[in-house]
């Protein structure tokens, strides 16, 4: 995981620095998840929060970087999900100078849930942990309003395709120019 993220860093560094006159800024947001399928029967609602970074290549057109924390609880008593996406995309503006927008992208996310073994085992440390990598696909639409000339609040929702983990996110944050 720590290669992909420095691989990540890395390209989005070059990309910058290649572009001079480009546009770019970094944010924060939460996010809330509701998961759906098979993943709503087995999980609650979930909440975390993301780190972004977008670059814009042209008027209606801004590449994103999203990284992000999820945690989900369940009805069963120390049971857990959590993940970790790792995501890069495009914002598309649907008008110039419009602020609503359409967004794809394509990543990784790092799953992983525990399952507490009985008493006994837990006295020796033992519970059932289990992690995987899954393809991510995020299709959703956003919104955007400036508050300064450097400062945006950004509202998006978003579908996520995780392969078993399937959830809907709605996410708020602030992203500040650079």
């Amino acid at each position: 995981m720590k290669s992909l993220l420095v691989s990540l860093l890395i390209v989005v560094s070059l990309i910058g620095f290649t572009s001079a006159q480009s546009k770019m800024a970094i944010g924060a947001g939460v996010l809330v998840s509701l998961p759906i399928g098979d993943f709503g029967e087995a999980a609650n609602t979930g909440f975390g929060g993301t780190g972004a970074f977008e670059m814009s290549f042209a008027p209606q057109i801004v590449g994103v970087g999203n990284i992000g924390y999820i945690t989900w609880g369940t009805d069963v008593e120390e049971v857990s999900w959590s993940a970790v996406p790792v995501t890069v995309g495009v914002k598309y503006y649907f008008m110039p100078n419009v602020p609503f927008y359409g967004l794809g992208q394509l990543g990784l996310t790092f799953l992983s849930w525990e399952i507490p073994g009985s008493e006994e085992l837990e006295e020796f440390g033992i519970s059932a942990e289990t992690s995987s990598t899954e393809f991510t696909l995020v299709l959703g639409a956003g919104y955007e309003v400036p508050v300064s000339p450097t400062v945006t609040l950004d509202f998006t929702g978003g579908f996520n395709v995780v392969s078993d983990a399937n959830h809907i996110t709605l996410r708020a944050g602030a992203k500040f120019a650079l």
